[in-house]
């Protein structure tokens, strides 16, 4: 097994996390790693074990620290960490404890310890992380490394272009290299002070360290060429969100018939006419009088709280952030308003239950594509009143001809909400995915 030799730095400083709970160690986990550690995760003492055995000082030597969770369960924590001292060069290693507000020296003996309370945020995780490092070897914890957006997208440009042809990370790095190095190419115009991979530094870490941080500026997630959304970040709050593609209802106009401002018919009529002067939907129904200032902050809050819970789900793409001095002039026209605000935290929390909701479908969430049959005679049993009206409006538009798209625009409700409503009334029986016929050739 290849070892470091002594005193040299690694690529990426690794940081054993032992957390018996997976939900809890994901966000600390992702921002972790957007702060440059390789971080390896072990949820039970034999996993932490194995994984210090393999990557400590007697491995490869990766790991530099141990963080331990003792909030959860402070008996199985200092099991952990007894077994993880015994392992030959272990003890050596620096620990840190996350650790509860009720009981901040969970395991006795290791009161010297580092520790950071519950709840934390991902700045003061980073900040303990480092100056613990920093403290034992100086400088081994910075500068962090950061995701080359640029060799990611040459990557993907090379394989579309060659695609029977494999190109190697080194390859594609040498080409990028190149690139960087040509005088004759001009610099970006307005670089962006943070970008990488969703694979690499997941977005929910990536918002939230936004958040905490409170700065301007837009925030670009793009899941491919075709689909991709911008949010205006201030404060600690999205101000305006942006969104193309072609998956999820998320134009303006839907959320200004949700919040019953207009009927669709009367939406679609005005937006007909081409405006010479090309202003945003939202200023011209301003304009016209059609909408108030107010309530259109509140709309851009809607749309901005669906648009952060879509991409939220997205596991492959890129981000990238570029600060600005000045908002976007309809984010500083909703940001004067006041009465409507969406946090950061508020946003996520929102977001990570969907993407809870949606684990729990699994295999058997509906798909945008997909069409349902009413059961009517299991319908006919159910009272007036045993579907909400939300549920009811689907409900109606389920006809074995409409996909779950296309219930979702006329709704306007979104495809997320409506596979929600479908998923919950296949399981009651109301519904039914229409099967497509096989032909089958003897």
């Amino acid at each position: 097994m290849a070892t470091q030799s002594p005193g040299s730095r690694p690529a990426q400083p690794g940081i054993l996390y032992y957390d018996p709970n997976p939900t809890t160690a994901k966000l600390a986990t992702a921002g972790l790693r957007l702060a440059g550690f390789a971080v390896f995760n072990a949820h039970t003492q034999a996993e932490a074990v194995a994984l210090c055995r393999a990557h400590g000082p007697g491995g490869d030597e990766a790991v530099v620290a141990l963080l331990l969770d003792a909030a959860a369960d402070p008996a199985a924590s200092a099991g952990v960490l007894k077994a993880l001292v015994q392992i030959p060069g272990a003890a050596r290693l620096p620990g840190i404890l996350l650790v509860s507000r009720s009981n901040p020296t969970p395991i006795p003996g290791a009161e010297d310890l580092p520790s950071l309370r519950r709840p934390f945020s991902t700045p003061a995780l980073v900040k303990v992380v480092r100056e613990t490092l920093d403290e034992h070897q100086p400088g081994i914890s910075s500068p962090p490394i950061s995701v080359d957006l640029a060799t990611s997208k040459l990557k993907q440009i090379l394989g579309e272009s060659f695609p029977g042809q494999e190109f190697s990370d080194e390859e594609v790095e040498r080409f990028a290299q190149a690139l960087r190095s040509d005088d004759d190419l001009p610099a970006p115009p307005s670089p962006a002070s943070m970008f990488g991979s969703l694979e690499s530094a997941p977005l929910e870490a990536v918002l939230e360290m936004l958040g905490n941080s409170g700065r301007r500026g837009v925030l670009r997630v793009e899941s491919s060429a075709s689909e991709w959304a911008k949010l205006h970040l201030d404060q600690g709050r999205i101000r305006l969100a942006e969104f193309k593609g072609s998956g999820e209802d998320l134009k303006l106009g839907r959320f200004i018939v949700e919040g019953g401002f207009l009927r669709d018919e009367q939406l679609e009529a005005f937006v007909v006419g081409k405006d010479p002067e090309r202003r945003p939907l939202g200023a011209r129904l301003v304009d016209a009088g059609l909408i108030s200032a107010g309530d259109l902050a509140q709309v851009l809050v809607d749309q901005a709280r669906a648009v952060t819970c879509h991409i939220l789900t997205w596991k492959t793409g890129s981000f990238s952030f570029h600060p600005v001095s000045e908002l976007d002039g309809m984010a500083a026209a909703a940001s004067s308003q006041g009465r409507a605000e969406l946090l950061i935290a508020e946003a996520l929390l929102d977001g990570l239950r969907r993407l809870d909701e949606q684990a729990a479908m699994g295999p058997h969430m509906p798909d945008v594509e997909d069409v349902f049959l009413r059961v009517d005679e299991q319908v006919a049993k159910l009272s007036r009143d045993a579907l909400p009206r939300e549920e009811l409006a689907v409900l109606e538009l389920v006809n074995g001809r409409n996909s779950v798209k296309e219930i979702a625009r006329k709704t306007r409700a979104g495809t997320f909400a409506v596979a929600r409503v479908l998923y919950r009334h296949a399981k009651a029986n109301l519904v039914r995915r229409r099967m497509m016929p096989v032909n089958v050739n003897l």
